[in-house]
């Protein structure tokens, strides 16, 4: 994001590259939860990457993920949501003053995470798991079928279909608090 502000617009243009390949998954899940339309989606985060291009000043003072999806919604966002809205719902009728305060749907800790946050907390969760769990869920991670788990931890189908069924209950359970501690 260092180079989003630079006064020459190639080392701008080399700076926007990445800042697009790092935020676009980010951006199109949450445009997604709102929309419910992926092509609208790209419409709109293309709008919003041109903002962005024209005006990056806003982002200057942006540290974290959570902070930059927060000032991109605010600033580049919320204006071509309603837009959309106002298209794809034009047969309903809302006061000027709902659309007005139109608000995306509330995110979770969980949809806010960053892929690299979400990996460190499931790594934290899955080292709290007994070590048979661990090695059943890391297999049934990797794609091995519940019969070669069984094999691999020397016991029968059943007892890992249900040993599986248990730890990723207490695997939820775990990311759970871990969103509450937030």
């Amino acid at each position: 994001m260092k180079g989003l502000n630079a006064p020459d617009d190639d080392r701008r243009r080399r700076a926007m590259e990445p800042f697009v390949r790092e935020t676009f998954q980010m951006f199109i899940r949450y445009l997604y939860r709102y929309l419910g339309n992926e092509v609208e989606c790209e419409d709109v985060l293309e709008d919003v990457y041109g903002d962005i291009w024209e005006k990056p000043d806003r982002l200057r003072d942006v540290e974290s993920e959570r902070q930059l999806l927060r000032t991109v919604y605010l600033y580049y966002m919320r204006k071509r949501l309603r837009e959309v809205y106002r298209r794809m719902n034009r047969h309903l009728y809302l006061s000027q003053n709902d659309l007005t305060n139109l608000t995306a749907p509330e995110l979770g800790t969980l949809d806010t995470m960053s892929q690299s946050e979400l990996k460190h907390a499931l790594g934290q969760a899955l080292g709290r798991l007994k070590a048979r769990e661990r090695r059943a869920i890391e297999l049934w991670l990797e794609g091995m079928s519940v019969r070669a788990i069984a094999n691999e931890l020397k016991t029968t189908v059943g007892a890992v279909k249900m040993l599986k069924f248990r730890t990723i209950l207490k695997l939820k359970k775990m990311m759970s608090e871990y969103c509450r501690e937030e």
